[in-house]
């Protein structure tokens, strides 16, 4: 659901600290394409299990399920930000690849491997729930107290994706990934404790379609939970732009 980018070229994560030419840290080198995708697998699947499996637990409140996004997102982000940009988000994917900081095969190998990850998660809840009449925490439409139509869900997706979009391209255009990791946990838990009971606050693509195959759950609005995301990041990728045009003017 969050990301950040890493520029495959920068040699800092494997030149840290060398003595006699050997990498203290015993990383000889930059993270290749096959360990990056590796990351964005594993950390969609993390994003979803956690975050999807909070609110699949009976009695789960608005706060418990905020909470595990927002910290699953901080500790994701740092750890996995210096190696592969920490995306698991196929909206942020498709916004870095807009704004040309990666290659569109790249871009491809990168929703692939986040799908994975996220049908992995699917199936981990099943397997954790099965037997259980539940939908594993698949995002819908709040109908009690105040019923949420199609528009009011998909706004909510694209306003909340919008700033979490801006935030993340702000925080990242001069900070170190560790230093955007709470920041943009932050917006996540933000936005999830505005709309996790209105919508399901899903802000990612994969954090609806892991659960809802793995639960067999579709429904006919569940375009906003892909269509809300991916726009939103595109709009906030240009409102970033737009700012740092007047910042530089």
């Amino acid at each position: 659901m969050s990301s950040v980018h890493v520029d495959p070229l920068e040699q800092n994560f494997a030149n840290t600290v060398q003595v006699n030419d050997r990498a203290t840290n015993g990383f000889i080198k930059a993270p290749s394409l096959p360990v990056r995708l590796i990351c964005e697998a594993i950390g969609t699947c993390c994003f979803i299990f956690f975050g999807a499996g909070c609110a699949t637990k009976s009695g789960s409140g608005l706060l418990a399920i905020s909470t595990a996004h927002g910290i699953v997102t901080v500790w994701l982000v740092y750890v996995f930000g210096s190696i592969s940009g920490a995306h698991f988000n196929a909206a942020a994917t498709i916004a870095f690849a807009i704004n040309r900081q990666m290659k569109i095969v790249d871009a491809l190998l990168y929703i692939i491997a986040q799908a994975l990850g996220a049908l992995l998660a699917g199936a981990l809840l099943l397997l954790l729930y099965y037997g259980n009449d539940t939908k594993l925490g698949t995002p819908e439409l709040a109908l009690l107290p105040y019923p949420v139509t199609v528009l009011q869900g998909f706004f909510l997706e694209f306003i909340c994706t919008v700033i979490l979009s801006f935030v993340i391209f702000f925080t990242t255009s001069y900070n170190t990934h560790k230093e955007a990791a709470l920041p943009i946990g932050l917006v996540v838990f933000s936005s999830f404790l505005l709309a996790s009971d209105r919508d399901g606050a899903a802000l990612n693509p994969w954090r609806w379609l892991g659960p809802a195959v793995a639960s067999n759950t579709y429904s006919s609005y569940a375009w906003i939970y892909t269509v809300g995301p991916i726009s939103g990041f595109i709009v906030g990728l240009v409102f970033f732009r737009i700012y740092k045009l007047i910042w530089n003017l």
